[in-house]
């Protein structure tokens, strides 16, 4: 073949498939995977009726250009640490010293990321219920909004990677770049927000038509894709394509600078290949990689408190402390703004749609917790205390970090929404059981799978026992809104889902109470 790379993509696409169907677990997560989307496009169906009335697109539409914008700024701001890489340790040792152009390997960087930007993305696909009930969007339409954020990664990385390859090597240059960075950013939020608080009374209102103005459309790349979604949503023709015009000539600016400049840019993105390398050997060997703020505020030393068992939680409050730049680990933090965020442009859909998105964030940040990594080291299993006592005292530290970021995330949106008292309340409780259920999912897996074996399976076992320990506070909440949709309430629901999650939760504690006694430390 004339181009050695365009043969490498082809076939490693053709060798990823192949391998594909020849896994059966992949296959039955792939079944799995489309029953749940059929489950939703089910669910958001059902409840259509003649005469609905639904909410005003261009709320969805500021919604989307915000939550675009977020994940550009905190994606792209990782240039200006490590970077971000498109490429593998094996581009690097093998495609690098090879005879190519530049940027001919930039471009196969470029189409691998495409894909990996489109899984990035798929948790998109799970909000068509609210979606559809809310704003009476189709499922292409919400197609449509997944490959706008997969643009927005992309180009993330992109800039990530551009911004480190010019500023690594001087730091008066990053400075002045992280300057310019901000002040872009600042000049933008401040608009919004001079716009939205120019009258209180309509404060949602002033913001959405603020986001879905001339100017939020010329934010850099987040605010052009938005724009160009937005304009194909509302039938806009001419924003749609100025938008996707703009991010054209941004791509092509920016390949020429990269291939163009005076930087070296194999040499700027091996520190962020390694670093991403390393990440999956740990993840393969079972370790679970720390994230620490690169300047460490160590200030006391030693855990001085607790005897026993008690020690590991005054060991995870330390750990903690120094992992964090905020009260919150910067992964709860990202989430708890994204869904007060998403809450201003979802407060027609109801607190209950905003405590679904929530839940599904938190999935995520539970599974990130100090006991599945202390799961990965000898201490927990060397301590002469009873099994159940040590699970006890190790997840005692998830119970401050998730009443904060409940605190944090459900009084901001209730005075968004306008929820009552007991419905904040019961909405608080409602999360806290999840937090419960979804660690005590974690010790189930763990129990049944010991830490070993196919990544896809684990996650897999992982989402199917999430979803069997969580049906009956579903049912409980679903079954009577069935009989009676007339007479159900947000707290009723709240109510009914902690009244399913708590029993749960604790038989399956009760379940895996001598996990600790039967680990195998050689295993670990």
């Amino acid at each position: 073949m004339s181009n050695p790379l365009s043969y490498l993509l082809l076939t490693k696409l053709k060798n990823q498939i192949k391998s594909f169907f020849k896994s059966p677990v992949k296959i039955i997560c792939l079944i799995f995977f489309i029953a749940m989307i059929v489950v939703t496009v089910i669910s958001g169906n059902a409840a259509d009726a003649a005469g609905k009335v639904f909410g005003d697109i261009r709320e969805l539409t500021a919604g989307i250009t915000v939550f675009y914008s977020v994940m550009f700024v905190l994606m792209s701001y990782k240039g200006f640490g490590n970077g971000a890489s498109m490429f593998s340790m094996s581009d690097v040792n093998f495609i690098f010293p090879a005879p190519f152009h530049q940027r001919k390997v930039l471009f196969y960087g470029l189409f691998q990321q495409i894909g990996a930007s489109l899984l990035l993305g798929l948790f998109i696909l799970f909000q068509y219920s609210w979606m559809h009930n809310a704003f009476n969007i189709s499922y292409g339409t919400l197609l449509i909004i997944l490959l706008g954020y997969a643009m927005t990664v992309f180009f993330a990385q992109i800039v990530a990677m551009a911004i480190y390859a010019f500023t690594s090597a001087d730091d008066g240059k990053k400075r002045l770049v992280r300057t310019v960075y901000f002040i872009i950013i600042a000049v933008f939020a401040v608009y919004i927000a001079v716009l939205a608080l120019g009258d209180q009374t309509q404060l949602v209102a002033n913001a959405v038509k603020a986001v879905n103005g001339r100017l939020v459309g010329l934010f850099p790349v987040s605010g052009w894709i938005g724009s160009a979604v937005a304009g194909f949503i509302v039938g806009n023709a001419f924003n749609t394509v100025l938008g996707l015009a703009l991010c054209a000539v941004f791509l092509i600016a920016l390949v020429c600078l990269i291939t163009y400049g005076k930087q070296d840019f194999y040499e700027d993105v091996l520190k962020s290949s390694e670093v991403a390398q390393s990440a999956i050997t740990a993840r393969k060997e079972g370790r679970i990689a720390d994230a620490s703020p690169s300047r460490v505020k160590v200030g006391k030393t030693g855990i001085e408190k607790g005897f026993g068992a008690s020690v590991l939680y005054y060991k995870h409050r330390l750990e903690n402390r120094r992992s964090r730049v905020f009260f919150l680990e910067p992964t709860r933090l990202t989430f708890a703004v994204m869904t007060i965020i998403l809450a201003v442009f979802m407060k027609r859909a109801g607190i209950s749609a905003i405590f679904a998105t929530a839940v599904f964030f938190q999935i995520f940040t539970t599974a990130l917790g100090r006991f599945n990594k202390e799961l990965t080291k000898p201490f927990i299993y060397m301590l002469p205390e009873p099994p159940l006592k040590k699970m006890l005292f190790a997840l005692a530290e998830v119970l401050p970090s998730t009443i904060a970021e409940a605190l944090i995330i459900f009084i901001p949106v209730a005075l968004i929404v306008g929820a009552s008292p007991l419905d904040t309340v019961l909405c608080i409780v409602a999360r806290l059981s999840y937090a419960f259920l979804i660690t005590v999912g974690n010790i189930v897996v763990e129990r049944l799978w010991g830490g070993s074996g196919s990544k896809m399976a684990v996650m897999l076992l992982y989402f199917a026992i999430l979803l069997v320990m969580a049906a009956p506070g579903i049912a409980l909440a679903v079954i009577p809104a069935i009989l009676n949709p007339d007479a159900m309430q947000n707290a009723t629901v709240f109510l009914a889902l902690t009244v399913g999650n708590l029993p749960v939760s604790l038989l399956g504690l009760y379940l895996c109470r001598n996990m600790l006694q039967y680990a195998e430390l050689n295993d670990r």
